[in-house]
């Protein structure tokens, strides 16, 4: 961050944020009101100078100036780095899944181009004129929108001659019937396995720019031998990144994603209105982000190359998005689940993404605070030995200080809590739904594949014959092997018969089941199956056709050229499940400067019955039981949830997100229902070590305190333990922090003395009276009160947990002790009860310090029984 600083409406604020800290709402809150504060602490000085209050308002007031400004910054700048690392990710997921589902457009290139009936089409029909084209031409087109109907990211399938004469495709509109386009020579010539543009292409002239994958169709599937003509898939580029768009965009933060070119000119864009076509634009990669300007007005910016998939980049492109100023953080600090403040600020305290500074923040906070209140609780006691006139007034005013200290503090705790409650959540939903978007995308494309594949015409024809011999058997493995090597997901395809028995496998190791009838019920399901455009999926169990681990197999049923109400087999996919579902997971978590998955981060897949699909965490093995709240499961298709959970025994930031589909995949359209739930989990820490620390309240005890008269007492109370305590004002010097006590490591740390403190140049003991009360509380000591007894004012210190207020109470309220405990060995000597219709239960225990002092100091007799602690 940026350390310069500059004025910002009465906050020094780093120079980074300066022109971004006015947009930030939450930031902007918590400023006015501690400005507001601070219009109060000028007041409070002022007034501190008519009284005689005996506290130190500009110290105090600069402290928590200070950290007001300090607060302000880290705020602004946590902010600043959720919304960068926000707008990082959605740039790299934006090129990142486009990407991907190019990668599969490679394939199937690759796959249609040795499709036998396109092979035999150009055989017959090298150019329009020949006998039969207009039949042949109604076939070739059904057998293509067989094939656009399983994968709907096709707008249209080309197919020419080498002299670009277009003999067959499906869009009725595109009357274009010669092409000179460039993608034909390179189709015919490249040496590589696909030919991938992104241009005009004059067989497409209604599209200023298309996306087209091309190769050429050889007799034999040779690339070698003579060429019959070049078959070009026509890719839905607009649509597809609208899908990706509309789930990434965030319409709360105006923002707009778009793809960029080598040149950074936009090719894509989220809202063409907004941020249009061809314009161009300034590639941000070497910045976190930038502040870029843009029709008139300022954006944060960012672009990412894509980090490829499989070794497959592309053509280059960037992810780009642009969120305007105004906008960049409207959605900040809205998360709508509740959690206590306190068990965030131990949150913040605990957990291990907090640097020292954030955590440093509420601490000082409340140390300022508990130095304010313990020189308000000294002044307090200075005004009961006072007889001024302005004794009144003094009180009133330490009162104010105390509550404009406190409303401080608390705005600042609040403040953290809340930066706490955005930090720690981070991306977690973002990223769930990501894992699981990646997991729809991908197992659409396996819905389609195996359909795709069972339109195979080598396999229709070889399973019309009742008896498959030795070289029928082989062709289908070598066309298996030629598609699995195309697609690599799987770690076997197979077909099988009407009666369910295997014929031939890709899998050279899987070859012991030819010959094997399945009897599974996903077989039997698939075989009755007689649209091309159903398929079925097993469910996700343990399968022998993968080495017995969890698994899906999609299959779809084969049928007849001649009959296509008959089915004479199916083709199953065995999903290579535990490779691929673990890769989604391990590529979408956020990785570490070594580049592996950052230090408490995992996520899971679950079905609905909470069985795990997958998880890059040891302890949790695929096919067990995720127990986690049944709630998270209630979610429906598409819903996600944020929360911060106690799993495990510890705290963490839980992202869910339920599966929804894909374009026709899972879809009102597809029969096929199988909801996904993705969990990401971010360690914030262990619940043992996050102890809530909360302070007991400083407020005035209303019920014991009176309008001063000559009847009244003023009190000085505090608390040790549970027990509320006091001793009468005129014997209390003032009270001063833990931090002045001086150990002395030789005493027995049994005894009751713990050390001594320099005050006023003289050395006072320091005693520890808890153990004399039958306390039960060990929580740390904080205060010191300083006591004088005796005819030469002698001083002793006794140790307390908190201060309280310092009530004046009426004489005939104070009861002695002796009327209620007979005997002796106690060092309180009255108590103080509550009115019989008061709210507040709590008995003021007054103490006597002569009693303190005999007993305790300078005993020569006792009776004090000290509770003994066993270790």
């Amino acid at each position: 961050m940026d350390t310069r600083y500059a004025e910002y409406k009465n906050f020094q604020i780093s120079s980074e944020l300066l022109p971004l800290i006015k947009y930030m709402e939450p930031v902007e809150q918590s400023r006015e009101k501690l400005n507001d504060l601070s219009k109060n602490w000028d007041s409070l000085s002022l007034l501190s100078q008519l009284g005689d209050a005996g506290v130190d308002m500009s110290r105090i007031k600069n402290n928590f100036t200070t950290l007001s400004s300090e607060l302000i910054n880290y705020l602004g700048t946590e902010l600043l780095k959720k919304s960068v690392g926000e707008i990082n990710s959605k740039a790299q997921v934006a090129v990142d899944i486009v990407i991907r589902n190019l990668f599969e457009r490679t394939a199937d290139i690759g796959f249609l181009a040795t499709d036998e009936k396109i092979k035999d089409f150009l055989l017959m029909n090298r150019t329009k004129y020949t006998e039969g084209y207009e039949q042949h031409i109604q076939e070739i087109k059904r057998h293509f929108l067989e094939y656009v109907d399983k994968y709907s990211v096709y707008f249209d399938i080309i197919l020419m001659n080498t002299k670009g004469d277009i003999l067959a495709n499906i869009d009725s509109e595109n009357r274009v019937s010669k092409s000179h386009d460039s993608v034909i020579k390179q189709a015919l010539t490249t040496s590589e396995e696909y030919v991938e543009t992104f241009k005009y292409h004059d067989f497409l002239p209604e599209h200023k720019e298309s996306l087209v994958y091309s190769y050429k169709i050889t007799q034999n599937n040779d690339h070698s031998c003579e060429a019959l003509g070049v078959l070009c898939l026509c890719f839905k580029f607009e649509d597809e990144m609208k899908k990706i768009c509309d789930n990434l965009v965030n319409t709360h933060t105006k923002e707009c994603i778009t793809l960029l070119n080598k040149e950074g000119r936009v090719i894509a864009s989220s809202d063409r209105y907004h941020v249009p076509l061809d314009a161009k634009l300034e590639v941000v990669l070497n910045d976190s982000y930038k502040i870029i300007s843009f029709g008139g007005r300022d954006y944060l910016a960012k672009s990412c190359e894509s980090k490829g998939y499989q070794g497959f980049y592309g053509l280059g492109w960037y992810g780009h998005i642009m969120v305007p100023l105004e906008y960049a953080f409207a959605d900040m600090g809205k998360e709508s689940f509740e959690i206590s403040q306190e068990l965030l600020l131990a949150i913040l305290q605990h957990g291990d993404q907090f640097s020292g500074q954030l955590k440093n923040i509420p601490i000082q906070a409340s140390a300022i605070q508990n130095n304010l209140n313990r020189a308000i609780w000294n002044g307090n006691v200075k005004q009961s030995r006072s007889n001024n006139n302005n004794k009144q007034f003094s009180r009133a005013l330490l009162q104010e200080i105390r509550k404009t200290g406190e409303n401080t503090k608390g705005i600042i705790g609040s403040s953290m809590a809340s930066l706490t409650k955005t930090m720690v959540l981070g991306d977690s939903v973002f990223l769930a739904n990501l894992i699981v978007d990646i997991m729809d995308r991908n197992l659409y494309e396996r819905a389609n594949d195996c359909r795709w594949w069972a339109l195979t015409s080598d396999f229709r024809k070889t399973l019309e014959n009742e008896k498959v011999n030795a070289f029928e058997r082989e062709k289908m493995h070598d066309t298996l092997v030629y598609i699995n090597d195309l697609y690599t997901v799987y770690t076997n395809l197979f077909i099988y018969d009407r009666h369910g028995v295997v014929l031939a496998v890709s899998n050279k190791d899987e070859e012991h089941l030819i010959g094997r009838k399945l009897t599974n019920d996903y077989i039997a399901r698939t075989l009755d199956i007689t649209d091309s455009s159903h398929y079925h999926v097993s469910d996700f169990e343990p399968s022998n056709l993968y080495e017995g681990k969890h698994t899906y197999i999609y299959n779809a049923s084969i049928r007849s050229l001649h009959d296509e109400e008959k089915v004479l087999g199916g083709i199953g996919v065995v999903f290579d499940s535990e490779v691929q579902f673990e890769s989604m997971i391990n590529e979408s978590l956020p990785k570490g400067e070594n580049g592996a998955v950052k230090e408490g981060f995992f996520a899971v897949l679950a079905t609905k019955e909470r069985i795990l699909i997958s998880s890059n965490h040891e302890k949790h093995s695929t096919g067990a039981f995720l127990n986690v709240d049944k709630k998270f499961f209630a979610l429906k298709s598409g819903e996600s949830l944020s929360e911060i959970i106690e799993y495990e025994n510890k705290y963490y930031a839980l992202g869910v997100q339920c599966s929804r589909g894909y374009r026709e995949y899972k879809s009102e359209a597809d029969s096929y229902e199988n909801d996904i739930y993705s969990f990401v989990f971010s360690y914030i820490s262990d619940v043992e070590e996050t102890r809530l620390e909360i302070n007991p309240a400083f407020a005035l005890k209303k019920d014991v305190s009176l309008q001063m008269d000559e009847d009244s007492v003023d009190i000085a109370s505090f608390m040790i333990g549970s027990q509320w305590l006091g001793v009468n004002a005129h014997d209390v010097i003032e009270a001063v922090s833990i931090e002045e006590l001086k150990s002395t490591v030789t005493i027995n740390t049994e005894h009751h003395f713990k050390g001594t403190i320099l005050y006023n140049e003289s050395f006072v003991s320091v005693i520890d009276i808890r153990n004399f009360l039958q306390e039960e509380s060990r929580a740390p000591y904080e205060e010191i009160v300083i006591l004088k007894f005796g005819e030469k004012e002698e001083y002793i210190g006794i140790l307390v947990n908190t201060l309280g207020d310092i009530p004046e109470v009426h004489r005939d309220r104070i009861k002695p002790l002796e009327e209620y405990i007979i005997g002796n060995g106690t060092i309180a000597k009255s108590v103080v009860f509550p009115h019989k219709d008061s709210r507040e239960k709590d008995v003021l225990t007054i103490l006597s310090v002569d009693k303190i002092n005999k007993e305790l100091v300078k005993p020569q007799q006792t009776y004090m029984i000290e509770r003994s602690i066993s270790a």
